[in-house]
């Protein structure tokens, strides 16, 4: 499938994880791939090379999402430099599992502002873009935990509940000229998540009615439903991905 063959999606985050596996799935599919990232940018040069080894093109764009004058100013570089910005995929994120007792503020405030006011921030600076041409996608990575809520995960299940209402009041905002949509992965097999243990895994397993764990592949075919036409009669959706683990 071409799906995506002549568009361009940005993708918050994405030098490594569900963000990589973002980009490459949709330049399997044809997609030019803007590769955002706010540290590691040679680990965002590395992407690039591997969508433009699918034969698409891709830039890289360095950006903390949690400062808007950046964000604008991507949001505005990614369409000069690739002519417009069809499809933009909020993936960047944080999280820190404490328990409630031991919240640090700190860690309250970053989930919030990279998770949320971030996310609202790349919401708003690539809107008038494609309010301009009449046409967008906005998808939005949240969480099982933004739907369920998580004692050991609070402010990040907070936050993803957050992300899970911006996207239907940002349907309602642009409709009918960008849908803006939601996934909700359950967690999932990155380096992000390496401080797991095997007995969560286990616990996971015997929640979940698919018994695995998400794979970042997994995500990666949900956008690219979201994104594509097939999906051009849905907005405001919160699209699970996690085996059936939100269906207790």
């Amino acid at each position: 499938m071409n799906r995506f063959e002549g568009k361009t999606v940005l993708i918050t985050g994405a030098s490594r994880g569900i963000g990589r596996a973002i980009a490459l799935r949709l330049a399997e599919e044809g997609a030019n791939i803007a590769v955002n990232y706010v540290r590691e940018r040679i680990r965002a040069e590395q992407v690039a090379l591997e969508v433009e080894a699918k034969g698409c093109r891709s830039a890289v764009f360095q950006a903390d999402v949690r400062d808007d004058a950046a964000v604008r100013a991507m949001a505005g570089h990614a369409v000069s430099a690739f002519g417009a910005v069809d499809v933009w995929v909020n993936n960047a994120g944080v999280e820190y599992e404490e328990p409630i007792e031991n919240i640090a503020e700190s860690h309250w405030d970053e989930s919030f502002a990279v998770n949320v006011k971030g996310l609202f921030f790349c919401c708003r600076a690539i809107a008038p873009h494609m309010l301009a041409r009449e046409r967008g996608v906005i998808v939005n990575i949240a969480s099982r935990f933004g739907v369920l809520g998580d004692p050991d995960s609070l402010a990040y299940g907070a936050s993803k509940a957050a992300v899970i209402n911006i996207t239907k009041a940002l349907a309602k905002r642009y409709a009918p000229y960008i849908r803006v949509n939601c996934v909700a992965p359950a967690y999932t097999e990155t380096d992000l998540m390496a401080h797991v243990t095997p007995e969560y895994v286990t616990r996971f397993h015997k929640s979940t009615p698919l018994q695995r764990v998400a794979r970042p592949e997994d995500t990666a075919a949900a956008v690219a439903y979201l994104a594509s036409d097939d999906a051009s009669f849905t907005t405001g959706a919160i699209l699970p991905v996690d085996g059936g683990y939100t269906l207790k």
